[in-house]
């Protein structure tokens, strides 16, 4: 199963060299963290759009708060976690309102599925360098259902906003997670 999702990921991608692209990125807000992405629509249909996403996800405990040491003069964090996740994933977008509503917003429900590469930093050394010079990394695969609407001009930038609810199970429990799943907020801006 999990090599048929590739290829067909790797097909989608392919064949989006050929065709009409466009490009854009933006911000993830979520449940488990926050990152920023990279997005590019590969084909265009009436009532569906097929791209790729890759992302950059920075998971942050809700206990990992920065605390003040008037002592030091610095701004320590509790319970660091150094833990990222780059999900590529193939995307669906479907409009189900496309050429019934006559402003330039359009609704879309999308669906995302893909590998998900996780890279485990060493938390107990302070200097960023140390910290990533050697992760753990490993594989899992992962998804992403959600609404949004976008907002279209034409010529010119579209804006998208977009609510969604991420299945990211690790594969193995690392630093007491074994699924980063939660609701996500994206914006994004693309051309």
């Amino acid at each position: 199963m999990k090599s048929v999702l590739l290829v067909i990921l790797l097909a989608t991608i392919g064949y989006g060299q050929i065709s009409k692209t466009s490009h854009g990125g933006g911000l993830n807000i979520g449940e488990q963290g926050a990152g920023i992405f990279y997005h590019g629509s590969i084909k265009h249909y009436k009532n569906f759009n097929i791209g790729a996403d890759l992302r950059w996800y920075d998971v942050r405990p809700t206990a990992d708060s920065p605390l003040y040491d008037p002592y030091t003069g610095r701004f320590l964090t509790r319970n660091s976690v150094s833990l990222v996740l780059f999900p590529l994933f193939g995307t669906l977008n479907y409009y189900p309102f496309e050429g019934k509503i006559a402003n330039n917003f359009s609704p879309f429900i999308c669906t995302k599925i893909g590998p998900v590469l996780v890279l485990d930093g060493d938390e107990e050394t302070e200097k960023f360098l140390e910290r990533w010079s050697s992760p753990k990394s490993s594989f899992s695969y992962g998804g992403n259902v959600g609404i949004g609407v976008e907002f279209r001009n034409p010529g010119r930038i579209n804006y998208n906003i977009e609510l969604s609810y991420d299945y990211l199970p690790l594969g193995k429990t690392i630093d007491t997670y074994d699924s980063v799943n939660g609701i996500i907020l994206s914006f994004s801006i693309h051309r």
